[in-house]
């Protein structure tokens, strides 16, 4: 993950959002035209996006059991000083990292939200946001378990809900937009 975070800047978060809003008109423009197919094309890339995040997220940094149980339970402790070092405050570029870091968690999770959207189309977009929710507590519990060199942090659970909600909120926004220029007839997004 760290590899990936040393590329977020204002460019690539702008490139990122705009390749995912026209990648959703696409999706949605294909879903009202014909839905299973489309559909079923969503949940293979779900699970391409799924296995990614997974390897991601859930890969051990040490062997199994020899990294202890890390856990940061008060939001934005990181950002503001190390734990267990009070007073003692973090340099510029150490923020900027947890700051990117935490981007890259949201935009981790923004293709999987509208990847569900598109997959189960019935799907609403609170039960969307709640499975980016529940993924994360899962991939959370998972790394305690695993004991392998990464820390269970609850900004990672918060960046990958905000991500799932933005996912969704450009999902649905896109599926609207195709339904409201599709000529009459064609509202089936």
């Amino acid at each position: 993950m760290w590899q990936v975070v040393l590329y977020v800047s204002p460019a690539t978060l702008a490139l990122f959002l705009t390749a995912t809003v026209g990648l959703c008109l696409a999706g949605a423009r294909w879903l009202a035209r014909d839905s299973d197919r489309a559909s079923r094309a969503a949940r293979a890339l779900l699970l391409l996006w799924a296995g990614l995040t997974l390897a991601a997220t859930v890969a051990p940094t040490q062997p199994l059991g020899t990294g202890g149980h890390a856990i940061a339970w008060i939001p934005g402790e990181g950002m503001w000083q190390p734990s267990g070092h009070i007073g003692a405050g973090l340099f510029a570029e150490e923020r900027d990292m947890i700051v990117r870091l935490q981007i890259a968690n949201a935009a981790m999770f923004t293709p999987l939200a509208a990847l569900l959207l598109f997959s189960f189309p019935s799907l609403g977009t609170t039960s969307a946001v709640l499975s980016c929710l529940l993924a994360s507590a899962t991939i959370e519990a998972t790394q305690f378990l695993m004991a392998a060199g990464r820390t269970v942090d609850i900004d990672d659970l918060l960046f990958n809900t905000l991500g799932g909600a933005i996912g969704a909120l450009i999902a649905r926004f896109s599926r609207y937009a195709v339904r409201v220029h599709a000529p009459a007839g064609r509202h089936r997004a």
